[in-house]
């Protein structure tokens, strides 16, 4: 037999725990405070680059051009095409074994310093990292001579599709 001290503790415990079915969500909140501050600092510390561009709207018709040189490289799979919308391709420049020759492309757009827009249009497969790459090569132009710096070169650049 149980001690009179015995069926008191059990009594109270279950008058005290009776009806009481709540959830603890004391955890829950501490693991919420520790991802909250674990997403704000990692957020502080990633760095995000915007490069604006102009794209064409979907429902505008095509516009009449004014006469002069519009640039246009068009990304194909083995070789890019430096074109001029108006009179047609100015410069085909061939892959390397390593891939797209992304100096020469920027040695030969350097040579028009006073044009600032220009227009890409890659192909259907071609992948993301090769339009950046080209983007970045038309954008800004590495100087050969010492002391090595960079020039701007198309700072506005469009996107398009490129022609079939």
């Amino acid at each position: 037999m149980k001690s009179k001290a015995a069926r008191l503790v059990r009594r109270n415990h279950a008058r005290y725990h009776q009806g009481r079915d709540d959830l603890n969500i004391v955890p829950m909140i501490d693991m919420m405070v520790i991802l909250v501050f674990f997403l704000i600092f990692t957020a502080v510390f990633s760095k995000t680059n915007i490069l604006q561009l102009n794209l064409p709207a979907s429902n505008t018709a095509p516009v009449e051009l004014p006469k002069g040189l519009k640039l246009e490289v068009i990304i194909r799979p083995n070789d890019l095409v430096v074109n001029d919308r108006n009179s047609g391709p100015l410069k085909v420049i061939e892959n390397t074994p390593a891939g797209y020759d992304l100096d020469h492309l920027s040695e030969f757009m350097s040579q028009f310093p006073q044009m600032t827009d220009a227009t890409i249009l890659p192909g259907p497969a071609v992948p993301y990292d090769v339009l950046v790459q080209v983007m970045d090569t038309v954008r800004v132009y590495q100087i050969p001579t010492p002391p090595f710096s960079k020039a701007e070169l198309f700072p506005d650049i469009a996107i398009g599709d490129a022609p079939t």
